[in-house]
């Protein structure tokens, strides 16, 4: 894997997953305590598209990041992408898996940050008055702990691209 190359798509993911970093900041969407739990399940259903979105592109966003040969262009990455899937299931898979592993570890770097600085505490008022939220919500802590969240699952992303893109460098080099 090249560096340079992860290091380029890590930023182009940067720009183009701003969507994510966008949900991510709303507490009514991602917290229950925050909101009401409709409002964290379509929370929850819009992170999952956009994660899951954000890795199908992956290979374009590769190859606006660092365009190589035609085969990394921006109008052939996904056709490439598919056939490295076709002829190298195993490295491909790989590179999920790496992907999600990066965005595991991600989800843990932001529990502990979570842990470290709270972005939420209960809220004495409350006992008092009943029609005081249960709950104090720290935005600024919230907004670190998404944003590290944000910058986990984009470096996620690059990593799976990156490692696909290698994937398909070794492929043409044992075809010739």
């Amino acid at each position: 894997m090249k560096l340079h190359i992860l290091l380029r798509t890590w930023l182009v993911c940067l720009f183009a997953c701003i969507p994510l970093l966008a949900l991510l900041l709303v507490p009514q969407l991602m917290r229950s305590r925050a909101g009401s739990e409709q409002l964290l399940l379509l929370g929850t259903g819009l992170l999952l598209v956009l994660v899951t979105a954000a890795f199908i592109v992956a290979p374009v966003l590769s190859s606006v990041a660092a365009p190589g040969s035609a085969r990394w262009a921006r109008r052939t990455s996904m056709r490439t992408a598919a056939e490295v899937w076709r002829t190298r299931t195993g490295r491909a898979a790989a590179a999920l898996i790496a992907g999600i592993a990066v965005y595991a570890l991600g989800q843990t770097v932001g529990y502990g940050v979570g842990v470290i600085v709270p972005y939420i505490e209960d809220n004495p008022a409350h006992a008092t008055d009943p029609t005081q939220s249960p709950w104090i919500l720290h935005y600024p802590a919230y907004a670190l702990q998404a944003v590290v969240l944000y910058v986990a699952t984009t470096l996620a992303v690059a990593v799976y691209a990156t490692l696909l893109r290698t994937a398909d460098q070794a492929r043409v080099a044992a075809s010739v």
